[in-house]
């Protein structure tokens, strides 16, 4: 039984990983196809939109990356690999600390979405613009709380 639960958590952490190569992939695209349309059309065509766009595709593929590594360092704590991995901001001994990190990332993650969609709108914006940011305040408040 403690085989297939390993075997599912190393199946979910590749997966992960793929997740994390896939969009951090389409996050280069982005950014080169910005650069394009800034040597093409100039300024008037807009590529800080297409790099405010991948960095929000970066932020989702760091968000795979951090769970990955994650669950791989919870589950396997004995594999070799991860021994060398000693960065000071992807320390995880628990899931509590694996949750906080995340949260935090997801956070960030939104906060760059909603900015991405203001700046998109042309003209007036409409009051359900503000469900994002209201929803980033309350998480944000929601994790203060739990933290203390």
């Amino acid at each position: 039984m403690n085989w297939i639960f390993k075997t599912t958590v190393l199946v979910i952490s590749l997966t992960m990983f793929a997740n994390f190569l896939f969009t951090a992939g389409i996050g280069v695209y982005k950014t080169i196809h910005a650069y394009a349309i800034l040597y093409a059309d100039g300024i008037a065509g807009k590529p800080g939109l297409e790099i405010i766009e991948s960095l929000d595709l970066f932020l989702v593929a760091f968000l795979f990356l951090i769970l990955s590594l994650g669950f791989m360092k919870l589950f396997y704590p004995d594999f070799k690999g991860f021994n060398k991995i000693t960065l000071p901001w992807l320390k995880v001994d628990d899931f509590f600390q694996l949750k906080h990190l995340t949260w935090n990332a997801i956070l960030l993650t939104l906060l760059i979405t909603f900015g991405t969609h203001v700046i998109r709108t042309t003209g007036p914006l409409e009051w359900t613009m503000l469900i994002v940011p209201a929803a980033v305040f309350l998480f944000a408040m929601s994790a203060k709380m739990l933290k203390h």
